[in-house]
């Protein structure tokens, strides 16, 4: 029997680590801070004022291989169809999301490890960056 732990999910896929399947986030990184107008003054220093915070961006990777019971070309045509329509979604790990807003999916890249006879890709590693859709 086949025990699964859900680790988190994004654009309505679960990241999980079983027996049968491991479909997992690494390297991810996060970035956030705030916007800053600056006014010249003249015959002294610049003056800064507060904006408002930046909006927080993850970039992360995902290795997909056939091995470990995905399909790596089906996700990644996914996931890219997820940035190019605008989607958003919560980004969630162990049961917390990481912004109170959603985030949209900015950029899909991949890099493609491995394909076999007729084309069949069995392993590729993608990095989806992501930002807070306020």
């Amino acid at each position: 029997m086949s025990r699964r732990a859900k680790i988190g999910y994004f654009m309505g896929k679960k990241f999980t680590v079983s027996d049968t399947k491991v479909f997992t986030p690494s390297n991810l990184r996060g970035s956030s801070g705030s916007e800053w107008a600056m006014h010249d003054l003249v015959g002294t220093r610049s003056r800064s004022q507060y904006i408002a915070p930046k909006l927080k961006s993850y970039t992360c990777d995902i290795l997909l291989r056939a091995q470990d019971g995905v399909n790596p070309r089906s996700l990644l045509k996914y996931f890219q169809r997820c940035a190019e329509r605008g989607k958003v979604d919560y980004f969630v790990i162990g049961g917390s999301p990481l912004s109170s807003y959603p985030f949209k999916l900015t950029d899909v890249s991949d890099e493609w490890g491995a394909v076999l006879h007729n084309g069949v890709l069995v392993e590729c590693k993608i990095s989806l960056t992501i930002e807070e859709y306020v």
